[in-house]
Order: C-alpha cells, then structure tokens, then sequence
C-alpha cells in the first residue's frame, strides 16, 4: 500500500494482492517500523465495516480508514478505480480520503510494478 499525505487529505493506493485481500479479509495494513518496538510504529490500515460512511480514526499510531460494506464491494468487485469522501473530524474540520487501486508506473521498473494494476495509459 502506498500512502501519500498532504495537508488534510490521506491518500492510499493498493495493488492487486492488497485489494485481493481488503475483498476476502475486509483489512489490509501497512506498517512504517521506526524501531523495533510497537510504540516505535507507524500503521496504515483500510477496514470494511457496517456503517454507511467513510470513516477514519487515529489511535495507537494507527490510522484506519473504514469503508462502508456495500461500497468496499462495488470497489473490489469491478473496473472502478477509487472512492473519495470528505470526513468530519470535529470542530468544524474535515480530512479528505482517497482510496484507489494503483496503477503501473510508465516508466517504473518491475519492482515499482510488481502487483500493480496495468496502466490505462499504455497499450499493454
């Protein structure tokens, strides 16, 4: 999973082994190990859950971002690229969620491309 982070907006993109098993698992995660101990790491999860919204949470160096049922399933099950949403985070705040599959690089070599979804862009 790659995660991308500018201002108040995450962005995650997965490759075809992660969205494989975000459809089966309902959970995928990423993790940043800064040192060897828990509190010395830095998590990044997507996780299906029964609510109607997209949601997120920071807790225990953990971000999730928790993707409604129906629509986790319209993303994994078809051609669609990604989903967006705005959260409202309090105090009049919101963070902007993108999540979408991710594509091969152009000009990426084989280990940037490896499990990524082919490139719209080329004629592969």
């Amino acid at each position: 999973m790659k995660v991308r982070i500018l201002g108040n907006s995450i962005r995650f993109r997965l490759k075809k082994p992660e969205v494989s098993q975000f459809e089966q698992v309902g959970k995928v995660t990423e993790t940043a190990e800064f040192g060897p101990e828990p509190a010395d790491q830095l998590r990044f999860s997507l996780e299906t859950y029964d609510g109607e919204t997209l949601a997120i949470r920071f807790i225990s160096n953990t971000t999730t971002i928790y993707v409604p049922q129906a629509l986790a399933l319209n993303w994994t099950q078809t051609e669609k690229v990604g989903f967006d949403g705005e959260v409202d985070t309090g105090k009049g705040r919101t963070i902007r969620i993108l999540v979408e599959k991710d594509f091969m690089c152009i000009d990426g070599n084989e280990e940037d491309n490896a499990g990524a979804y082919p490139n719209p862009m080329t004629k592969c």
